[in-house]
């Protein structure tokens, strides 16, 4: 995308593979320490042109830093806990998603990425048979489109899993028409999630999952109990 870049005497100069190299080095590391990098560039045009994503100059790097709640760790553990197993499908790319994974207790730090780490284009290129295969020991998909979410979501359930989604961001409503049970945020998700949703959370905590899970299970066993006596 970018051709040129701008250094610190403000003087523009060409980039090379080198000086390339050199700053994706710079946003692998950011992305390593879960960090969301953002590229600024720029270019001149005018106002009747379109704006090409070629030849662009390159000014610099914003790095972001969007911490787990402290409490995401213990909620991961009650879901497993009860039987219940959480995966990460999300857009960041895979060194970001493997920091936020690890800090949530979604992946454990010794833990053999390669098995437990997927990027969506790769999953969607498996055959039927290698996703089906791998489906069980995948906990996160990074840079995952809405397909990739839907697809993942028809192999769980052709596995007979019992599917939940939780998500507060677009694009989500084919997935959440899928599943079992869908899960949306009140104050991010979409007026369109929401009415494709089971249940909608007013707090948008993660935390509430478990609350879910052992009134969801209390009403299931009193049913149950109801029309067995």
């Amino acid at each position: 995308m970018c051709s040129n870049y701008y250094t610190k005497n403000g003087n523009t100069i060409p980039m090379n593979d080198k000086e390339r190299t050199q700053f994706e080095l710079i946003i692998k590391d950011m992305a390593t320490k879960s960090l969301r990098c953002i590229t600024l560039v720029a270019e001149s045009v005018e106002v009747s042109r379109k704006i090409e994503e070629t030849g662009l100059t390159f000014l610099g790097l914003v790095s972001l830093k969007d911490p787990t709640r402290p409490s995401v760790g213990a909620a991961v553990q009650a879901c497993r806990d009860t039987g219940v197993n959480v995966k990460m499908i999300t857009g960041d790319n895979i060194f970001t998603a493997k920091v936020i994974a690890i800090e949530s207790g979604i992946v454990k730090p010794n833990e053999d990425s390669s098995n437990a780490m997927v990027e969506g284009v790769t999953f969607r290129n498996y055959s039927d048979e290698e996703r089906m295969e791998k489906i069980n020991t995948i906990h996160v998909m990074a840079r995952s489109s809405p397909f990739d979410k839907f697809l993942m979501i028809k192999c769980l359930k052709r596995k007979g899993h019992v599917v939940a989604v939780i998500r507060d961001g677009t694009n989500n409503a084919p997935a959440l028409k899928e599943v079992d049970i869908g899960l949306s945020m009140e104050i991010h998700g979409t007026e369109l999630e929401k009415e494709s949703s089971d249940i909608v959370m007013l707090d948008n905590n993660f935390t509430s999952v478990v609350t879910i899970l052992k009134w969801g299970r209390c009403v299931y066993n009193n049913i149950q109990k109801f029309i067995q006596f």
